[in-house]
């Protein structure tokens, strides 16, 4: 009869890598989204702001759980506060990374990785391959780039496009707003941290030292990155034009009610292929992201198409899909 510490487990706490931890956060994520929206009344009050915000909540739920949650509201101009943070966080990691930052050291020095063996020559310091399965050098950059750019154009948009109307947004979208891209600044480069600690002491250098032959993921997840970005502002900037809430009519809301969802989608799902580590197709760790963000914006396309039925009639956004057309 085996003795209970003789019983082999598959991992231990030291095995627990930072790219698990941040796919166990987005998964949890998934989860508790899902779990929130399986009752339409309760997401709506939930998770609803803007103009689909509810204008009050029902008579005689004051003091239930989700009533109490529900009244717990910050103003919707707030919604700058992620995109500011994310623009914030990703440029703090670019930097710990160029300058080799104690703070990112003393990280990469706790993190179970694999370890790089160098040649340790005399020439100049020079990128070093990462070990097998871990995202190239050039690969974090670029993912973190992408990212940063995304962020200030959002944060832009926040602050110089958009009118943030006077409905307030949920305690519960601020807070996982705000947990989102504080997680998103480890999701871009979780994947290779055995990557940056073979490349720890890099100086700042021409840029060129650090380019390389594209890979079929970068040429094929960029283009789709920028068009999407692109799409993204067109829809936003045209939002902001409309006199208030009145029903869009650029060509991108022609087979959708929520583009500009559906950009963002396109965004994080070209973010999961152009930061694939090296001999892969998907980053396993931004797929977790990009599909915790479908789930929750699905859900969001949802309400928004149900206010549109609400506000204009089902005869006028008959052809529109909530997200994606002809399917959902």
């Amino acid at each position: 009869m085996a003795r209970h510490h003789d019983i082999p487990l598959p991992f231990t706490i030291d095995d627990l890598t930072l790219a698990s931890a941040v796919r166990f956060f987005y998964l949890n994520a998934i989860l508790v989204t899902v779990s929130l929206n399986v009752v339409p009344s309760v997401a709506r009050r939930l998770y609803a702001y803007g103009k689909s915000a509810p204008a009050a909540a029902p008579a005689g739920a004051g003091s239930s759980p989700v009533a109490l949650l529900a009244r717990l509201r910050v103003p919707h101009a707030w919604f700058a506060h992620f995109y500011v943070l994310s623009l914030a966080v990703q440029l703090f990691w670019l930097l710990q990374i160029f300058s080799a930052g104690s703070f990112l050291r003393r990280l990469l020095a706790v993190l179970p990785h694999d370890v790089v063996t160098t040649s340790g020559g005399t020439g100049p310091p020079r990128v070093v391959e990462g070990p097998p399965g871990d995202q190239s050098f050039e690969t974090i950059l670029l993912c973190i780039v992408c990212m940063a750019m995304q962020s200030a154009r959002r944060a832009y948009e926040s602050l110089c496009i958009q009118k943030p109307g006077p409905s307030p947004m949920g305690i519960l979208i601020y807070i996982a707003g705000i947990s989102h891209y504080l997680v998103m600044g480890l999701a871009v480069w979780c994947d290779g941290v055995g990557t940056l600690a073979a490349n720890d002491n890099l100086p700042l250098a021409h840029p060129s030292t650090y380019l390389r032959v594209p890979r079929l993921n970068t040429l094929l997840a960029l283009p789709v990155f920028f068009l999407a970005s692109g799409a993204q502002h067109d829809a936003h900037a045209h939002l902001a034009s409309l006199k208030k809430y009145s029903l869009p009519t650029h060509p991108l809301f022609a087979l959708t009610l929520s583009p500009h969802y559906l950009a963002e989608c396109a965004i994080y799902a070209s973010l999961a292929v152009l930061g694939a580590p090296r001999d892969r197709w998907v980053n396993g760790t931004l797929a977790y992201v990009a599909v915790f963000v479908c789930v929750n914006l699905s859900f969001g396309a949802a309400i928004t198409r149900r206010w549109y039925a609400d506000k204009f009639g089902e005869q006028q956004i008959a052809n529109r899909a909530r997200l994606l057309p002809f399917i959902y």
